[in-house]
C-alpha cells in the first residue's frame, strides 16, 4: 500500500506525457512564405509555357497543404491539368469530388491572394479553341471528350449564358442520357446543374478594357523636312480599347518647333525661325505579342491626318500674324507603324480584384507623311520616340 501513491504518480505522469505528445504539432512557421514562393514559381513557369517545371511546382504545392490550409485551389489545379493535357489526373480528381470532399475543401483556409488564378483563367480562355482541338484529337473515349468539353466550359464560366436560357441543363441531360452509367454522373448531378453552387472562386471575365496615356514625344524628320523644320518635341495623348489580344486606339500628337529655312507658298514667305505646330490625329489597331504580369508589347498600324501650320492668332502672345499666314496651313493624310511596350508598375485593387494597372508606356514608330504634295520643302517622313504614363482598366462583365 505504501507504493500505491508512487504508482499513481507514475501513471499520471505517463498519461500527461501521452496526451501532450498526441496534441497536433504547430504549423510550420514559414509554411505561408513557402506557399507564396511556390505559387510565384508556378506562375512564372506557366507564363514561360514550361509544363514540366509547372508540374513540379504544382506537386510541391500539393505537398505543402495540410488539414487547415490549401496551397492550390481545386479549380486552379484543374485548369492546369487542361493546360498540361493531363486529363487522367483531372478525371481521377473529378470522380472523387463528392459532397464530403467538397465540404472538406471549403473548410480549408485558401492560399494568399495573388494573380495565379486570373492568369490561368485568362490564358486558357484565350486558348480555349486550341484546347478543344487538343481534346478532340486526344486518346480519350467519346464519353471523356464530351465531359472534358463540359468541364472546361464550366471552369471558364462559358456556361453562364446557356444557364440563363436553360441550354446548359439540357446539355448535361443529353450527356447523361447518352452515358447513363458514366463515372462522372455523381459529379455532374452534384455540381454542374445551374442550381448547384461552385466551391471555387467567382471571378469575372476581364478580357477587355480601356486605357488612357499621356506621353512626351521627340522626333526626327527625314529628307527635305529635316532641313526645313527643326526637330519636333511635344506630347502624345491616347485613348484605347482592348479586347483579348486586340488593341484599338485614337491618338493625337502635338509637337512644337521652329523653321530652319523659310517656306514659300503662293508668293508669300513663312520666315526662318518662325514657330510651327505639328498636329497628327490618328486611329490605330494593334495585336499583343507579349502580355504578362510585368510587360505588355504590341505592334500597331494606323492612319490619320497630319497638319503643319503656324500658331493661330490666339496662340501667339506677340503681335497678330499676317493674314497671308493662313496660306501656310498644310494638311495631308498619313500612315503610321508603331511598336508599343507597357512596363506594368502596380495593380489597382477594387474590392480585392485587380481591375486596373499603372505603367510606363514606350512607343517607337514611323510616320509616312505626304506633306510634300502641299509644298516641296515639306517632303519627308518622321521617326519618333515617346515615353509617359499609361492607365489601363479592365471592363468587368
Amino acid at each position: 500500500m505504501k507504493r500505491l501513491p508512487f504508482f499513481i504518480f507514475l501513471f499520471s505522469a505517463a498519461t500527461l506525457f501521452a496526451q501532450r505528445d498526441s496534441l497536433p504539432k504547430p504549423a510550420e512557421p514559414k509554411l505561408l512564405e513557402r506557399i507564396i514562393a511556390a505559387r510565384q514559381e508556378l506562375l512564372a513557369s506557366f507564363l514561360a509555357d514550361d509544363p514540366a517545371a509547372a508540374g513540379l511546382w504544382r506537386d510541391s504545392l500539393m505537398k505543402l497543404e495540410n488539414g487547415s490550409r490549401s496551397a492550390l485551389v481545386w479549380d486552379e489545379r484543374w485548369l492546369l491539368y487542361f493546360w498540361e493535357e493531363s486529363y487522367g489526373n483531372l478525371f481521377d480528381e473529378v470522380v472523387r469530388f463528392d459532397a464530403v470532399e467538397r465540404q472538406r475543401l471549403a473548410d480549408k483556409q485558401p492560399p494568399p491572394k495573388d494573380s495565379l488564378f486570373e492568369w490561368l483563367d485568362n490564358v486558357l480562355y484565350e486558348r480555349r479553341f486550341d484546347i478543344y482541338k487538343s481534346i478532340s484529337q486526344g486518346f480519350l473515349s467519346e464519353e471523356e471528350k464530351q465531359f472534358a468539353f463540359i468541364e472546361l466550359d464550366y471552369l471558364l464560366r462559358l456556361n453562364q449564358q446557356e444557364s440563363a436560357s436553360g441550354e446548359w441543363n439540357n446539355r448535361l441531360n443529353a450527356f447523361l442520357k447518352l452515358h447513363p452509367g458514366s463515372r462522372f454522373k455523381p459529379y455532374i448531378e452534384a455540381n454542374l446543374y445551374t442550381s448547384g453552387q461552385s466551391v471555387g472562386k467567382t471571378q469575372v471575365k476581364t478580357d477587355r478594357g480601356i486605357g488612357l496615356d499621356l506621353l512626351f514625344e521627340s522626333g526626327r524628320w527625314r529628307d527635305e523636312l529635316e532641313r526645313t523644320v527643326r526637330s519636333p518635341y511635344g506630347f502624345d495623348l491616347g485613348i484605347s480599347y482592348w479586347q483579348k489580344r486586340w488593341n484599338f486606339g485614337i491618338r493625337c500628337l502635338f509637337t512644337f518647333q521652329k523653321l530652319s529655312l523659310p517656306v514659300f507658298q503662293d508668293g508669300y514667305e513663312w520666315p526662318k525661325n518662325d514657330p510651327t505646330i505639328f498636329i497628327a490625329p490618328m486611329m490605330e489597331v494593334g495585336y499583343n505579342i507579349v502580355n504578362n504580369q510585368k510587360l505588355k508589347v504590341f505592334p500597331a498600324v494606323g492612319a490619320g491626318i497630319s497638319i503643319l501650320k503656324p500658331p493661330s492668332a490666339d496662340e501667339e502672345e506677340d503681335e497678330p500674324l499676317p493674314e497671308y499666314y493662313s496660306d501656310f496651313f498644310f494638311s495631308r493624310g498619313f500612315l503610321s507603324a508603331v511598336l508599343t511596350a507597357d512596363v506594368k508598375l502596380s495593380q489597382i485593387d477594387v474590392e480585392e480584384e485587380d481591375l486596373a494597372y499603372v505603367g510606363v508606356r514606350l512607343r517607337l514608330g514611323y510616320n509616312r507623311l505626304y506633306l510634300g504634295s502641299e509644298n516641296p520643302a515639306l517632303q519627308g517622313n518622321m521617326f519618333f520616340f515617346a515615353v509617359g504614363i499609361n492607365l489601363t482598366g479592365y471592363v468587368v462583365h
